[in-house]
């Protein structure tokens, strides 16, 4: 879909498959930062017998759409190929290398400061790698919104993302405790100044787990 930003007239193409199926969005104009509407078009359809709305759907409702508002979604463009990592971390965590560590695992950091910016990323572009800390927002693991939202999305995307959390009741690289999460990788904070060498051998264990079912599924067009 192409749009014009009615501030500079600058002209955008945007994938369709960016565009959500209802609603609209809006997004800062990566050239001078005046803001940009987009929507699909609405089909003209017959109209429907209608029913109650449950207390499912309108739960299902507000969770796919509480954080669609919170920021505009990314205009950000990255270049083909470039691995992307998503950082999540709190102020505690700053000091802890975390950064400097992916970037020097040739990963393009992008760092977002609540779940609401973190999920419109997620929306548009795939992080082969993910760091999510404890101090991040303050919530538990069993009520991170970013755990949830993982967990809701398609099972071949997922396994293309390589989650790492960072939690002081961790061991670091305890399997168990990551696979319970959902997750490929534990860290304790405390060994946060050895990431770099930490997340090599996980890549490389990954990489070994996981080689010869995901050369399967590229045979069989399902990767």
């Amino acid at each position: 879909m192409e749009v014009v930003c009615s501030n500079c007239l600058a002209r955008l193409k945007i994938p369709d498959e960016k565009i959500p199926e209802t609603g609209r969005v809006t997004a800062g104009c990566p050239k001078c930062g005046g803001k940009i509407s987009v929507g699909r078009p609405r089909p003209e359809v017959e109209p429907s017998p209608t029913r109650e709305t449950s207390d499912t759907d309108r739960a299902i409702s507000h969770e796919d759409s509480e954080y669609r508002d919170a920021e505009p979604f990314s205009l950000d463009f990255y270049g083909e190929g470039t691995k992307l990592c998503l950082l999540m971390l709190g102020h505690a965590d700053a000091d802890g290398g975390i950064e400097e560590a992916a970037e020097g695992l040739l990963f393009r950091t992008v760092v977002v400061k609540d779940a609401g910016e973190a999920i419109n990323k997620m929306r548009f572009h795939h992080f082969d790698l993910m760091i999510l800390s404890e101090h991040f927002e303050q919530v538990g693991w069993e009520q991170s919104p970013i755990l949830h939202y993982l967990n809701r999305i398609p099972m071949h995307t997922r396994r293309k993302i390589f989650l790492v959390l960072l939690g002081r009741e961790f061991s670091t690289m305890d399997r168990m405790a990551a696979f319970g999460l959902s997750a490929d990788l534990v860290v304790n904070p405390g060994d946060a100044n050895e990431i770099a060498g930490i997340l090599k051998a996980a890549f490389w264990n990954h990489e070994n787990f996981y080689g010869g079912f995901t050369e399967i599924q590229n045979a069989l067009g399902k990767g």
